[in-house]
């Protein structure tokens, strides 16, 4: 792939997320640019090329795999991921997939053999490892200004038209559910700042908000390989609220936030010489990971350099949330790895 040029990406699937991915590219001109996009659905392809200004819409998926993208963005429910990602792949494309990367290890494995095999490059949508906020959280900590971390806690609180927009989210297709769709981020945030894990265990609301076929409230508790545990919360079942994301790391010396509301804070007498708690950024960053993830990416795909986030993450991630489920399926503690 030449190295002076941008990589041109193709888009599968133009809903809710696309969006997303098409103002991240845009940020990225001279990096990556959109090849033109797909869905089954044509007139939602047609609308968003329209928000867009996409010049090109793909007739068929046909298309989409015989055209000269580079690579091939999967955004479709999560049972699709693996089979159009396999196909992307033996198409010669590379493929970035949207969370989660699989709803296997099976699945994941797929993935991975096949991109070895393409001589290819399979990357998740880890975009919350590329936010700022997060950025500025890692080093917080790696500064030593709240001592090692003991203990983490993440909370995401979203209200049911999270699942009323994507409908598919209440079903099967999901995977799972609020486990798999929305706690996999603070999955993925958590092992790259605390490693690799040793155990899982993990309990479903029994009292559903939702009518779908997966858990709508979740627990879900770890230990990782370093002693650290977290504990992770979320629910789709909040109908007046905060409607909030929230990472928290604990030092004995301090401890440091990343929000979705007030942004990345810490407190550590350390390092700031009161016991108040100080923004780490000026701004609120949250959410604008997608743009640095996609120009990660794409200097990947262009010069072969290491990124960020690797399939092998997407297929870490995706274990953490299966260990889960099956410690709420069985009620007993999972050990780390998983069997494939």
């Amino acid at each position: 792939m030449s190295t002076d040029k941008p990589v041109r990406v193709a888009l599968l699937g133009c809903g809710a997320i696309a969006q997303a991915h098409l103002r991240a590219i845009a940020a990225n001109p001279g990096v990556v640019e959109v090849a033109g996009i797909y869905d089954a659905d044509r007139s939602r392809a047609e609308a968003r090329a329209a928000e867009f200004h996409v010049a090109h819409i793909y007739h068929t998926w046909h298309d989409v795999l015989a055209s000269d993208a580079d690579v091939i963005a999967v955004l479709l429910p999560h049972d699709l991921h693996a089979k159009f990602a396999v196909e992307v792949l033996e198409a010669g494309h590379h493929v970035v997939v949207e969370k989660p990367l699989a709803t296997t290890l099976a699945e994941c494995d797929a993935i991975l053999n096949a991109a070895a095999k393409a001589g290819k490059r399979a990357h998740p949508v880890h975009n919350r490892i590329y936010d700022p906020g997060t950025d500025a959280a890692r080093e917080f900590i790696k500064s030593g200004a709240i001592g090692d971390i003991f203990l983490a806690q993440t909370v995401g609180l979203e209200p049911p038209q999270t699942v009323s927009v994507r409908p598919w989210l209440g079903t099967k297709a999901g995977g799972g559910g609020v486990l798999m769709a929305q706690a996999v981020h603070p999955a993925y945030l958590l092992r790259w700042i605390l490693g690799d894990l040793s155990e899982a265990t993990s309990i479903a609301g029994a009292r559903k908000v939702l009518d779908m076929t997966s858990e709508d409230t979740a627990i879900a508790v770890y230990r990782f390989q370093q002693g650290a545990i977290a504990e992770m919360t979320g629910t789709f079942g909040m109908n007046v609220g905060p409607w909030n994301h929230r990472v928290t790391f604990y030092g004995p010396d301090g401890y440091v936030e990343i929000c979705n509301r007030e942004g990345v804070r810490g407190l550590s007498e350390k390092h700031f010489g009161d016991r108040e708690i100080h923004p780490l950024l000026p701004d609120l960053e949250w959410g604008t990971g997608f743009a640095r993830m996609w120009a990660d990416y794409a200097n990947g795909f262009r010069t072969g350099a290491p990124t960020r986030v690797s399939g092998l993450d997407g297929r870490a991630a995706v274990e953490m949330i299966l260990a889960a489920y099956e410690s709420s399926k069985s009620r007993r503690t999972i050990d780390f790895p998983l069997p494939a």
